[in-house]
């Protein structure tokens, strides 16, 4: 608990007030404990006050505070704002004094002195012992002067104290100034101790002028953070600095400082332009405002936003020979206008100014006459070292101009809708983007007013090749001069036999390369090798033969590589049948390759065999049946049956086009109707169309068929043939057929060359 006693000090005016009426006029806090610290802050108080702290105390209810003993005096002064009510709010100065309370004890009075340099204004605070020095119980007394209207008051204040180990600490709020004025304070003791004497000269700060801050900007985040120091609380915003004001942008960018929280704040901003300010200020009434802009500091950072936040507006109503433009930007910039000409269409050519085209503003305007409008003649702006070209978009020409070069001479087509002059020369470039050297002399030609004709017509002679013309309107002050550089019929002639040559050049090597290429298509080396697996029927051993002879062409005319298992026997003996069959198959579709299965009439019975015993399976029991295929002397492996039950498994899954069917004369009807979907070519015609089938996907196949259109006419073609006819004899013979056999043209070379085989087909056995 701690108790406080409080009298109001009286004004700056220094009435003279009775003694005892000090209750009303002085503000003294007796505190029991040590008080807690504040910090040296711009602090806003209502009234004068004195907080008094001995540290001696008679309430034993209340503990003194033993540590933090001072044993050398401190002095320490700040300002602070005193605003009472109906009057203004003005500088005030606050002085606190902390001494040992055990030093206090051996003192008979503790002077506190302030005097305003300027003024002469003082006050004088004293705290008398009443009693013996030492003593424990005491009686003190708060005696507070004013001289500075000559007159001494003495207001009192008396209560009796016990001593107790602890800090003696005097508040004073506070001595009126004025922001700017030094303060003089002078610590005082009776009797005088050297140690314990103090004086500090003080200047008061400004309140009025707002509170002080610092600032740093980031141009890539393009914002700004805001730093104050500890104190009330404080508002800032961006804002656009006018004449006499600032205004806020459109989008209003403000942020209020807690010192409390924190002590910093981050505004960002759309454009940092030359007027763009910091504006920080307190938030009570009235508050003066502390401006800082950003331009004063960063005087070139403005360059690259400047143009981006300004607005153009091209007046295209404007009479003939008048351009204007206006400008508008946030901030109240004064700019230089003058026309210039951009050498080339682009926005990064170079615009040449115009001499003596300066142009006056009225208003944000910029308008001039006596302008031959182009949409290359435009505005050059400039702010500083900073340029800006501005150009209309839609600009109307009154005139035009076409070329037509001829034989030693330029013919012009000028094209006007009013009454002008024109005047053109020749010229010469130097390079590519530099000026035009002229040519004297200028030819100008004329369209009077009131003329109907509305086409003129100039003819410039010339002797040497490769010379443009700059045309102009002459009858205008400002102008640019159009250059035009005309195709020649030299230069088309000489580029005609340029792409003459090229073309030749072109042709020969497209026959070469082409020659080459289809050398190398022909001899298969441009082919990939397609693995195949080559499944048969082991009829006879005049067919092992045919297969064999049909497995080497495949991989030695058609570039396969040919999974056989007459060329496998190990694999065949290490793995069996069966696995050896799956085995191959999955490695054949793992590169893409194709399953082929050579149909003949040992085919069929085979099939009908495995039709018959998947229809048995259907009906007998699971455990009865063998996991195996039947081997039969056609099928001595049983892989042939095997590969019948995969293919028609795989054609009811849709995947009928991993395998292909191969038959030679006579073999098609043999084919199952439910291989329908299979693809199936008849060796050796169809050799082209399988071979496109193994090599589908590849780049070349269109050119394949070229290269294997002559097959069935090769000499491997023609044995391939010749065999497998051989072989359908021999087992016609065999099955004792009587039935007359078809005949094709591929039996023809045999009845050229009179081959028995022939007679024996015919009349059959």
């Amino acid at each position: 608990m701690q108790r406080r006693i409080s009298a109001v000090l009286p004004a700056r005016t220094g009435a003279v007030l009775p003694a005892r009426t000090g209750a009303a006029l002085l503000l003294c806090l007796l505190a029991l404990t040590c008080p807690r610290t504040r910090a040296a802050e711009r602090e806003v108080i209502r009234g004068h006050r004195v907080s008094f702290s001995p540290g001696i105390s008679g309430n034993s209810l209340v503990r003194p505070n033993r540590t933090g003993t001072v044993r050398t005096p401190e002095l320490s002064l700040s300002t602070v704002q005193l605003c009472q009510p109906d009057q203004p709010c003005t500088a005030c100065v606050r002085a606190r004094v902390r001494l040992d309370a055990r030093v206090v004890l051996r003192l008979r009075e503790v002077h506190l002195h302030l005097l305003e340099l300027k003024s002469n204004h003082q006050r004088v605070l004293r705290v008398l012992r009443r009693g013996g020095r030492g003593q424990a119980n005491s009686t003190w007394d708060l005696v507070y002067d004013h001289f500075s209207s000559g007159h001494k008051v003495a207001i009192l204040h008396r209560e009796n104290w016990t001593s107790t180990p602890g800090t003696w600490e005097l508040t004073y709020d506070c001595f009126e100034s004025d922001g700017g004025y030094k303060v003089a304070v002078f610590l005082k003791t009776i009797p005088q101790r050297q140690r314990l004497q103090q004086s500090r000269t003080y200047t008061v700060e400004d309140h009025r002028r707002g509170p002080v801050f610092i600032y740093s900007l980031d141009r890539g985040r393009k914002a700004v953070t805001v730093s104050v120091f500890p104190g009330p609380e404080v508002k800032v915003r961006l804002c656009y600095r006018h004449l006499f004001v600032c205004d806020g942008l459109p989008s209003p960018v403000t942020a209020r400082i807690n010192t409390s929280q924190s002590l910093n704040a981050t505004l960002s901003f759309p454009f940092l332009v030359p007027c763009l300010c910091i504006e920080v200020f307190y938030l009570h009434h009235d508050s003066w405002r502390r401006t800082a802009c950003l331009s004063k500091d960063f005087p070139h950072a403005c360059d690259d936003d400047l143009w981006h936040a300004s607005k153009f507006f091209h007046h295209s109503s404007e009479p003939s020979g008048v351009m204007s433009l206006e400008f508008r930007h946030p901030c109240p910039i004064q700019l230089s206008a003058s026309l210039c000409w951009r050498t080339q269409g682009t926005a990064l050519a170079p615009c040449q100014e115009i001499a003596n085209s300066t142009i006056e503003e009225r208003d944000s305007v910029f308008r001039i006459s006596g302008v031959d409008r182009h949409p290359r003649l435009c505005f050059k702006l400039s702010y500083g070292n900073s340029n800006h070209v501005e150009c209309p978009s839609e600009a109307e020409t009154e005139w035009s101009v076409e070329v037509d070069p001829e034989f030693l001479r330029i013919h012009l087509h000028i094209t006007t809708t009013i009454p002008a002059s024109f005047s053109a020369v020749l010229c010469s470039p130097e390079r590519e983007g530099a000026a035009c050297d002229p040519q004297l002399p200028v030819h100008t030609i004329t369209r009077p007013a009131g003329s109907s004709e509305k086409e003129l017509h100039m003819i410039l002679g010339t002797r040497a090749v490769g010379l443009c013309v700059q045309v102009w309107r002459s009858d205008s002050q400002y102008f640019g001069k159009r250059l035009i550089c005309p195709e020649y019929a030299y230069s088309r002639l000489g580029l005609v036999a340029t792409a003459m040559l090229i073309v030749a050049v072109s042709m020969a090597m497209l026959v070469f390369f082409g020659y080459r290429f289809a050398r190398r298509v022909l001899s298969g080396s441009l082919w990939t090798r397609t693995p195949v697996l080559l499944l048969y029927t082991a009829d006879s051993e005049e067919h092992v033969s045919l297969v064999c002879a049909l497995a080497s062409l495949l991989q030695g005319e058609l570039c396969c590589e040919v999974h056989l298992d007459l060329w496998d026997s190990s694999g065949l003996g290490g793995l069996g049948p069966v696995p050896w069959l799956y085995s191959q198959r999955e490695a054949v579709w793992r590169e893409e390759g194709r399953v082929l299965l050579l149909w003949s009439r040992g085919g069929r019975e085979l099939y009908e065999s495995w039709k018959r015993g998947e229809q048995q399976r259907q009906q007998q029991p699971a455990d009865l049946l063998r996991n195996t295929a039947p081997k039969t002397q056609a099928d001595p492996h049983g892989i042939f049956q095997t590969a019948l039950a995969c293919l028609h498994s795989d054609v009811e899954s849709g995947r009928a086009g991993d395998y292909a069917l191969l038959y030679f004369d006579g073999s098609q009807r043999d084919i199952p109707d439910s291989f329908k979907g299979v693809p199936r070519f008849k060796l050796p015609r169809q050799g082209g169309g399988l071979l496109q089938e193994l090599h589908r996907g590849d780049p070349w196949a269109c050119w394949l068929r070229l290269g294997i259109a002559g097959l069935q006419h090769s000499e491997a073609g023609r044995r391939l043939e010749e065999r497998a006819r051989m072989c359908r004899l021999l087992e016609a013979e065999r099955a004792g057929l009587t039935e007359e056999p078809e005949f094709d043209k591929s039996d023809e070379l045999l009845i050229q060359r009179g081959d028995p085989a022939i007679g024996e087909k015919r009349t059959g056995i």
